[in-house]
């Protein structure tokens, strides 16, 4: 029989080390979500275990912060969106709420959920990302509040958010430089020094893989174009403001579109898309879209995703503010009548830009050589099998 002396201090014990629990990560904070709020030197400044955890706080953070504007997309979003450049404006406050590697389907599941979780949301900013209609999954699963309070409890109180703090701790005593990390407001932020002459390296020899996973001819996806009309419903619905913005497309990757001539889509893909919703386009070719490969660049992080610098320029645009230096076309509205005009502007600059970048062009050229033997090889084996 237990005596009440042994199961008083089993109680006191328990209490005691709940609030150490609490105390400990709730100050330490690593991911951002304690109301405590504070911010301390060599403590928790910088938080190396708010990363990849974009699922889990996303929901979370837009219903405390309850903004009036949200950004929905990929990472290429995540990368180059930081909402307090809304800030003062009538699009404030404002969050970054994309997800790495979402599918517009995936969009769907997120607007519904923020609007339960946020009766302040006004506007609704969707990213267009070509590859997302070249076959990628709409699965579109709903959010349950079982689902998101399981979630959001996982960043309050579980073993790996003691781990996490112990981590942060560790890194803000030892360290204590700027690290990879997904900042207040919902965007992914690089430290100092970023090197973008790796990832362009890559880009010939990489493009081919990811082609392999792409529909035959490029062919675009009707599931996709579903998923757009269900969003302009949804906002319909809910007296929500819509933008899809088609976002930026550096040199690279439209020679890549040259090359396997995929215009055609292109030019079906945005006459759709622009026939049914608001879209601002900030892919013409200008010398922000197309600044040239360094070591430190100002508009890119790499082939496929634009910088802070970038994308700050995109919101002011978009609130109607004027961009210093911005480039004349820099941002379009796109209509159907205008998109021929769109595609043949881009024809004709990364012509004129392959004339100019003879390197890139006998990489890229090679790598696709390299990419067809192997093809036809594979092709062989399958057919002598």
């Amino acid at each position: 029989m237990i005596q009440p002396r042994y199961l008083s201090a089993f109680v006191l014990a328990t209490l005691l080390w709940c609030g150490l629990f609490l105390a400990f990560t709730w100050i330490i904070d690593p991911y951002g979500v304690s109301p405590m709020r504070v911010s301390w030197n060599r403590v928790n400044q910088f938080k190396p275990k708010r990363l990849d955890i974009d699922r889990l706080i996303k929901p979370y953070e837009v219903w405390r912060y309850k903004p009036r504007t949200v950004f929905l997309g990929t990472s290429r979003i995540l990368q180059s969106i930081d909402p307090s450049v809304l800030d003062g404006t009538p699009y404030a406050p404002a969050y970054n709420a994309s997800i790495p590697a979402s599918s517009l389907g995936l969009n769907i599941s997120h607007l519904r959920q923020y609007i339960d979780l946020d009766p302040q949301l006004h506007t609704v900013v969707v990213e267009l990302f070509l590859y997302n209609f070249l076959g990628a999954t709409q699965e579109r699963a709903p959010k349950t509040l079982a689902e998101y309070v399981r979630n959001t409890a996982t960043l309050f109180v579980s073993a790996d958010t003691l781990w996490a703090a112990m981590q942060t701790l560790g890194f803000n005593l030892i360290k204590h430089v700027p690290t990879y990390e997904i900042k207040a407001g919902g965007y992914f932020y690089y430290p100092p020094g970023h090197d973008a002459i790796g990832p362009f390296k890559g880009y010939p020899a990489g493009i081919w893989k990811l082609h392999e996973t792409r529909t035959e001819d490029m062919k675009l996806h009707e599931p996709a174009f579903d998923v757009v009309r269900e969003i302009i419903e949804i906002c319909r619905e809910h007296n929500l403001d819509l933008v899809f913005v088609l976002t930026p497309n550096h040199a690279y990757d439209d020679y890549y579109l040259e090359s396997i001539d995929a215009w055609g889509t292109v030019h079906e893909w945005l006459s759709r898309v622009s026939a049914e919703a608001t879209v601002y386009s900030f892919s013409q070719p200008n010398t922000w879209v197309y600044e040239p490969v360094q070591k430190s660049m100002r508009y890119w992080n790499d082939p496929y995703h634009f910088s802070l610098e970038m994308g700050r320029a995109m919101q002011l645009a978009l609130a109607g503010s004027k961009v210093r230096d911005a480039p004349e076309n820099f941002m379009v509205r796109m209509t159907p009548d205008r998109v021929a005009e769109h595609i043949r502007s881009r024809r004709e600059a990364i012509r004129r830009w392959a004339q100019d970048n003879p390197y890139f062009v006998a990489k890229f050229q090679e790598e696709r050589r390299k990419w067809e033997i192997v093809q036809a090889r594979d092709k062989r084996n399958k057919h002598g099998s």
